[in-house]
């Protein structure tokens, strides 16, 4: 097998779903250059969850000679009321903070962060005005109300009759951006799932004549307590990149994480999807000779049988963790140390403190 081969099949086994797996091997084995992308709302600190598995991704991707893309979603920042609710903030913020975080992580993981071109929306916007929004159009014609209001839970929102009109605009623009920009391999977490199935639907009578783009998902993160997917609304159930040690070490001791559970586990759902996304050494658990000694495992599979037969106790699984996790976050700290960078955190800081006064 090439090693073309193997980063295919690594992405088709890590993620959760590419739509569809066949164009996405066809369209990599041809040749071509291809674009990708993916696009954050400006809310709020990074977490592992969004920013280290989207930069795995990005890795891969860049391997197989993909040019990759970050879209900063100033507008979809605002029409979705996050930070002030202000695109003036939005783009603050974007350009600031969440850009640095978004490299560190792709520097964590060992991407090529200066390759990865970060674009504002609003900029992007600015340079054909007229056919972004002619385009937005054109998607919302093919659209039904009922359709927009069941996609705009791509924003932590539920489907009513109450809903703005701005948010149903939404999902029209989020497949906007896509046929904007020329995208290839549109990228994201399961939950921007309905918005992606929209632009293939789409596609051929809004973008008539190109490929349909590829909508790559990959898995949400579970919180720590156990509950949905991490969420930066609750801190104490998510880390961020750049918690410090002391942090990552205090919030994994208090993870959910029962005796036996592997269907529903946030410690070994993050060892699935993180650590052992394209693990090459051992994964070590160490301990105490009277309990059991040190104890190798070269597959999460192992790892998730020995779990469940009750091998593995749960305070030696989150040792191990927190001390990985601890390890892969590094470069991320250490970026947010530079004074320049550090101001950068700063300013989001002042406009969450502010928001929550």
């Amino acid at each position: 097998m090439t090693e073309k081969q193997e980063i295919i099949n690594r992405i088709l086994q890590n993620t959760a779903e590419v739509i569809t797996e066949d164009e996405f091997k066809a369209r990599i084995e041809s040749g071509e250059q291809l674009t990708h992308y993916i696009g954050f709302e400006i809310s709020g600190y990074v977490h592992i969850g969004q920013g280290i598995l989207s930069a795995l991704v990005i890795k891969d991707l860049q391997a197989l000679g993909v040019k990759c893309t970050i879209w900063l979603a100033d507008w979809h920042t605002a029409i979705n009321h996050k930070l002030d609710g202000t695109k003036e903030t939005a783009l603050k913020i974007g350009k600031g903070y969440f850009t640095e975080a978004m490299k560190a992580c792709l520097i964590a993981v060992g991407a090529d962060a200066d390759a990865v071109e970060f674009r504002l929306a609003s900029e992007w916007y600015a340079k054909n005005h007229e056919e972004y929004w002619g385009t937005v159009l054109s998607v919302a014609r093919h659209m039904t109300v009922a359709r927009a209001q069941r996609s705009i839970s791509i924003m932590g929102k539920e489907a009513g009759e109450d809903a703005e009109l701005a948010t149903l605009l939404y999902p029209a623009m989020q497949v906007t951006d896509i046929f904007s920009q020329s995208i290839d391999i549109a990228h994201a977490s399961m939950d921007q799932r309905k918005a992606h199935v929209v632009m293939r639907d789409v596609a051929e009578k809004v973008a008539a004549g190109k490929a349909k783009p590829i909508a790559l998902h990959h898995p949400l993160i579970d919180s720590l307590s156990g509950e949905n997917k991490m969420s930066k609304s609750k801190p104490d159930a998510a880390i961020f990149i750049h918690d410090s040690e002391e942090d990552i070490l205090k919030k994994i001791k208090k993870a959910f994480c029962e005796e036996k559970n592997i269907e529903k586990n946030p410690i070994l759902n993050w060892t699935k999807n993180i650590l052992f996304w394209n693990r090459t050494n051992p994964f070590v658990i160490e301990r105490k000779p009277e309990h059991g000694g040190t104890v190798e495992f070269t597959s999460y599979t192992e790892l998730e049988k020995e779990y469940a037969l009750g091998n593995i106790h749960p305070m030696d699984l989150k040792a191990t963790v927190a001390k990985e996790i601890i390890a892969l976050l590094q470069p991320a700290r250490e970026h947010f140390e530079k004074p320049e960078i550090a101001d950068k955190k700063k300013e989001l800081d002042d406009v969450l403190v502010k928001r929550g006064a």
